[in-house]
């Protein structure tokens, strides 16, 4: 005697959950895709070329422009400051080489990189979070290299720099930066936060994450070389992985 299978009848409830269930199934990774594309605000490959940047401020002879590092990092950026002259810097970020990100206050920014420097002499610019325009602060956060070491400031509205820390650097060794910043006019309620080469970093109060005022007009982030000193050395920073994300896993 043969066996018969018996057929069970599904209610209409039944058969919306399973079709629930496979439209679930099939969302779930596009929902994840979206997610992870979503979570980098700014992708600064220099395989993109200058475009990434919001303008440049690199007057002839210097030069920005994406070269060969002859290192496993490929292809970056080269600032070039020639001695005569006191600035190679790229300003503000493109988002897909078309619009100019603009920063807004209340907001919370990661911004990374790598960078490789000619030299770790005298006294100049390498990162600004710079202020435009009618600023009361010119640049509420800065990094600087002198005397063979990096250094990140605070600097208040009434022009006064207050060291948040300092790590000696090598001249042709490449390190890693990554800043974190609360955008807000008051002290209370900004922050700034630095990693160094993929480690978080003991600031000036002892705190891993120092309160200050860090948004003025308008701001944007500027890298490259300003010198401080008398403008006669030439100096070369290369840089490479730059990113821009709301978390720092956005930018590592």
């Amino acid at each position: 005697m043969g066996i018969h299978a018996r057929t069970r009848t599904r209610t209409p409830a039944a058969r919306a959950a399973t079709a629930a269930a496979l439209v679930a199934a099939v969302a779930w990774p596009l929902l994840s895709t979206a997610s992870a594309q979503a979570a980098g605000i700014w992708d600064g490959d220099a395989s993109k070329g200058t475009n990434v940047f919001g303008s440049v401020e690199c007057p002839t002879p210097g030069s920005l422009i994406t070269a060969a590092s002859g290192t496993p990092h490929g292809t970056v950026f080269r600032y070039t400051k020639p001695g005569g002259d006191i600035r190679c810097e790229s300003r503000g970020v493109s988002v897909n080489g078309s619009s100019r990100y603009a920063f807004a206050a209340g907001s919370t920014y990661y911004l990374g990189w790598e960078s490789q420097l000619s030299s770790v002499s005298g006294d100049f610019v390498v990162w600004q979070w710079k202020s435009y325009p009618n600023a009361q602060q010119n640049y509420p956060l800065i990094m600087t290299i002198k005397d063979g070491s990096a250094r990140l400031f605070h600097v208040t509205t009434g022009g006064d720099w207050q060291m948040l820390w300092s790590e000696p650097v090598t001249a042709g060794d490449w390190n890693a930066f990554a800043v974190g910043i609360r955008t807000s006019g008051t002290a209370s309620s900004g922050w700034v936060e630095l990693y160094f080469n993929g480690t978080k970093q003991t600031l000036a109060d002892g705190s891993t994450r120092y309160a200050c005022r860090t948004w003025d007009s308008a701001n944007e982030p500027k890298w490259g070389v300003y010198d401080r000193d008398d403008g006669s050395t030439t100096l070369i920073n290369r840089v490479d992985s730059l990113k821009m994300g709301t978390s720092y896993a956005d930018v590592t």
